[in-house]
């Protein structure tokens, strides 16, 4: 690449960089019936990059004041949205569902967190997953994501959970890999960054999310309670015009990026890189689910964990009304 191109490249980032950030690219959309918001996030991740963004520069930006909860899970960022205590939630679809399931007046508005990126490490002598034959295998919690994904690898590869491997919960993923690194668990599924501290540090990769389950996943979507979404559009347009402009903002501003993540996540710069370049190609600005072909997968998934008997139709999940009127509120 010749200087003239990477000065070429190095002004389209800066200028879409400029873009993303500033409020008078956007047409008007009317009053903002709530500017001051409480948004949950499940649990801190690098997978939740656009809020951290949208938090460092355009929520501000565009003029609204948003305070972030972190919780440690879908469980209890549910148990919060259920309970009036935040008008927003970042969190699984599997939280969704069990929330509807429990009645409860909740929607997603939005998704396009397209992220596969949990891993199996296992101990140094496991090479295979028939190694795990007799052994335990930790999830963070029973019924969680990890469980589900865990017992449907298992099975994948010939091997029943609880017959032929004991599930045991084991927390997140920094609880989990004490455990595997003590010998007490054979192997434990494990996010991001400490997917990667336990490869370096010599643990078998046994298997990823990506290539075992499926190379997208619906791992987020922004959720809120129906009344809210009714008596709130505005709001919520320009809420999800800060996200799209976060998004775009962490596509041309990798430094930023990567620094959004140090501060806010606490990740190591290395990690924070790798994260990074994992992570970017995921997010899907106009909040869609993944293709048909990966849900298809997602609902199998459920369905082998009991919290669905069938697919659920998209509109049981999602109220897309801000998907279509994508043109009229975005950037």
């Amino acid at each position: 690449m010749d200087r003239s191109q990477k000065l070429s490249r190095r002004a389209f980032a800066a200028g879409a960089a400029a873009l993303a950030a500033s409020p008078r690219a956007f047409a008007d959309i009317g009053k903002v019936e709530k500017p001051k918001l409480t948004l949950g996030v499940a649990v801190p991740g690098a997978s939740f990059l656009p809020v951290y963004v949208a938090a460092a520069r355009t929520w501000k930006q565009m003029g609204l004041n948003v305070e972030i909860t972190t919780f440690r899970g879908d469980s209890e960022v549910s148990q919060a949205m259920a309970g009036d205590s935040i008008d927003l939630s970042v969190q699984s679809p599997d939280g969704l569902i069990n929330m509807i399931n429990a009645n409860q007046p909740v929607k997603a508005f939005y998704a396009g967190f397209h992220q596969a990126d949990f891993w199996w490490l296992a101990q140094p002598q496991i090479k295979s997953w028939s190694d795990l034959k007799g052994g335990t295998v930790g999830v963070s919690t029973f019924g969680s994501l990890t469980d589900a994904l865990t017992r449907y690898a298992l099975r994948k590869n010939g091997l029943e959970p609880e017959k032929d491997v004991r599930v045991m919960q084991a927390g997140p993923s920094a609880t989990s890999i004490q455990a595997l690194r003590s010998g007490r668990l054979l192997a434990a599924i494990q996010s991001t960054p400490t997917k990667w501290v336990a490869q370096d540090l010599g643990l078998t990769v046994l298997g990823t999310q990506a290539k075992d389950i499926s190379p997208k996943w619906p791992k987020h979507a922004f959720l809120a309670k129906t009344k809210f979404i009714e008596a709130n559009p505005n709001t919520i347009k320009t809420f999800l015009r800060a996200h799209v402009a976060a998004i775009r903002l962490a596509r041309a501003d990798r430094a930023l990026a990567a620094k959004v993540m140090i501060d806010a996540i606490k990740y190591q710069p290395n990690y924070a890189d790798r994260a990074y370049d994992e992570d970017i190609p995921d997010f899907d600005e106009r909040g869609l689910l993944p293709e048909q072909k990966y849900m298809d997968v997602f609902w199998q998934v459920q369905m082998e964990g009991g919290t669905v008997k069938e697919p659920w139709p998209n509109a049981k999940l999602l109220d897309d009304r801000f998907i279509k009127s994508f043109a009229e509120w975005a950037p």
